[in-house]
């Protein structure tokens, strides 16, 4: 593909602290870093600086590994599911949001094809299954499904109060890192749950959420990600907070407007490559193309846009009120000053400049 060569920045803070190296992480969901990296633009853009781009999946240091939800590696690039992101911040972690994308995907309550339950309303006094996992720092698989739970029963004006919370419990985190990530078991506890009918009804979102409902014949009450109004869409896939150490942000404000730079390619890139995005979004998934259509949507390679504005920023905050509401942080903070808008504006000029 032809790349924009991207203009070095020529401002005083060039000449601030020397990098020899950056790191990256992604969720194993549809990204503008994921289409990035499939394509080598990253890698390509920091090696013309000496700068080696480096994956903490690919690290065998666990203190690395880690940095995918606290955030305690310098010079760490993220992008993905906002609750590890506001959670290490809640916890001190001094980062900076430097960007937001959002990218709608399939979001359900489902039961059993064989149920009597056929809408929301049906669930009152009926069993709900949320998972709990040990061995996380924050349990966000529990506070995405409690978050899709709430949703859906308030759109059907109804409480968490009128249904039994059931926990599935799992003694294995659903997520690794280092070794790679297994995303493929979200909801698998779930739907077992559900198919024994320990439960009657379990949230499931994404690609492989869609692949064990069609897998399992389970039947939707709802699909969150088709509503009308943006903040019902709400929850750990939007909006994705693109995130950065703080001191990586003040001292090297070039590097990350070059990150975002690339980001920005990527995105543009896709917007002419669907089937491709397919492809790299089902890699990314663990799941066959044809779902990663299904469940994100025909026209997600239009989405992978990057910007910090109104409802993102509303999204951002409405999911970290949630998150303190129910226990997930305990620490509040104001969304508004974790945002820093420099290096997008300037990565914007980056790309005009050619």
């Amino acid at each position: 593909m032809a790349v924009t060569t991207l203009r070095q920045p020529t401002r005083e803070f060039e000449k601030s602290s020397s990098v020899g190296e950056l790191w990256y992480t992604r969720c194993p969901v549809p990204t503008a870093s994921g289409i990035a990296l499939d394509l080598g633009l990253l890698r390509d853009e920091f090696a013309k600086s000496g700068i080696e781009l480096k994956s903490i999946r690919d690290s065998e240091d666990p203190r690395v590994n880690i940095s995918h939800f606290d955030h305690s590696l310098p010079g760490l690039f993220r992008e993905g599911g906002n609750i590890p992101a506001i959670w290490a911040r809640s916890e001190g972690r001094d980062t900076v949001t430097v960007a937001l994308t959002w990218i709608d995907e399939y979001q359900a309550i489902v039961v059993r094809g064989d149920s009597s339950i056929h809408s929301l309303a049906d669930l009152v006094g009926r069993k709900i299954g949320l998972p709990r996992q040990h061995g996380q720092r924050v349990d966000f698989a529990r506070a995405m499904s409690l978050r899709g739970i709430e949703t859906g029963l308030r759109v059907a004006g109804l409480s968490l109060e009128q249904v039994e919370l059931v926990d599935v419990t799992s003694e294995q985190p659903v997520f690794v890192t280092g070794a790679g990530v297994a995303n493929g078991r979200f909801h698998e506890l779930e739907s077992a749950a559900l198919l024994r009918g320990d439960v009657d009804a379990i949230y499931v979102k994404g690609a492989p959420g869609l692949g064990s409902a069609k897998t399992h014949g389970l039947r939707s009450l709802i699909n969150l990600g088709a509503l009308e109004d943006p903040l019902l869409r709400v929850n750990n896939g939007n909006p994705r907070p693109v995130t950065v150490d703080r001191r990586t942000a003040l001292e090297r404000p070039d590097l990350v407007a070059r990150y975002l730079a690339v980001l920005l390619q990527a995105s543009h890139w896709a917007e002419g490559h669907a089937s491709e995005v397919f492809e790299i979004i089902g890699k990314e998934v663990g799941r066959p193309a044809e779902e990663a259509r299904a469940a994100y949507g025909s026209d997600v390679a239009h989405r992978f846009g990057l910007d910090l504005s109104d409802i993102r920023r509303r999204g951002l905050a409405d999911q970290k009120d949630f998150l303190l509401r129910h226990g997930f942080i305990t620490q509040d903070f104001d969304v508004g000053g974790w945002i820093n808008p420099e290096p997008l504006a300037l990565a914007h000029e980056l790309l005009k400049q050619g």
